[in-house]
């Protein structure tokens, strides 16, 4: 069994029953007290856990994901900037990938660019897209009912026979030694095709996404460009490129 796999079946554990003991995770994962011992120590390092004596809890900066609806109505007024921000990155006659989440689906409104064909796994994204008049492709695949997308196998096997301008991707989380993170395995399996398949891709990113941690990576900090409001020192330093709200920004 992979430490990835491994570091995976952890956070499954804590989040669904809160906290588990050592010997929990030793039956669990068929290894030795001293691997799950250090797997946990590396977690914690990196802000994914918390250990307390003999067991561990997940993190209290990390969390489920919540339901669509919930993340849409929760730091609005840094999300509408970033979206009117990211649909002025958006040309004419481009191809654009547009990710399911509330990020995204905000930025449907603002968009001004004529002749362009939109490609999303939003669910809410489509009837939006239309009353605004814009071609649109709906990708295929199962759905995810918490967060209103489509991902899966199907998913990323359609984006494979694509190419795109312009991707705008949402994220759950941004450490600035792992990278862009997010909590479903399918939906990173999207995002990282989306990345791979753009020519520009872009993370929308408010400021609680910043030094979270999830347990599935689908890119480097030097994969995509950050859009946001403001850029922490740390990842600066640690080279994120970026471009802000208020018209600075950092992309060479």
């Amino acid at each position: 069994m992979t430490k990835q796999f491994r570091w995976r079946l952890i956070s499954e554990t804590l989040t669904r029953q809160q906290t588990a003991t050592v010997y929990e995770l030793v039956e669990l994962l068929h290894v030795s007290p001293a691997t799950v011992r250090r797997d946990l120590q590396e977690m914690e390092d990196l802000n994914m856990i918390s250990r307390f004596h003999g067991g561990a809890r997940i993190s209290s900066t990390q969390s489920v994901e919540p339901h669509m609806i919930i993340k849409s109505e929760s730091n609005q007024k840094e999300k509408t900037a970033i979206a009117i921000r990211a649909a002025k990155l958006i040309s004419d006659d481009q191809m654009v990938f547009l990710d399911a989440g509330s990020s995204t689906f905000d930025m449907i409104q603002y968009i001004s660019a004529k002749n362009i064909t939109v490609v999303t796994p939003g669910i809410p994204h489509l009837t939006s897209l239309y009353q605004r008049d814009i071609s649109t492709i709906a990708l295929g695949g199962p759905v995810r009912p918490g967060t209103q997308a489509i991902a899966g196998r199907l998913t990323v096997e359609m984006m494979e026979a694509m190419y795109f301008d312009v991707a705008f991707i949402g994220v759950n989380g941004i450490h600035d030694k792992i990278g862009f993170t997010t909590t479903n395995e399918s939906e990173a399996a999207t995002k990282q095709t989306a990345i791979e398949r753009s020519t520009s891709p872009y993370i929308l990113a408010d400021s609680s996404k910043f030094n979270r941690l999830n347990p599935f990576a689908f890119g480097k900090l030097s994969d995509a460009v950050i859009v946001t409001t403001s850029m922490p020192e740390t990842f600066i330093e640690a080279g994120a490129r970026y471009i802000l709200t208020g018209g600075s920004a950092w992309i060479s």
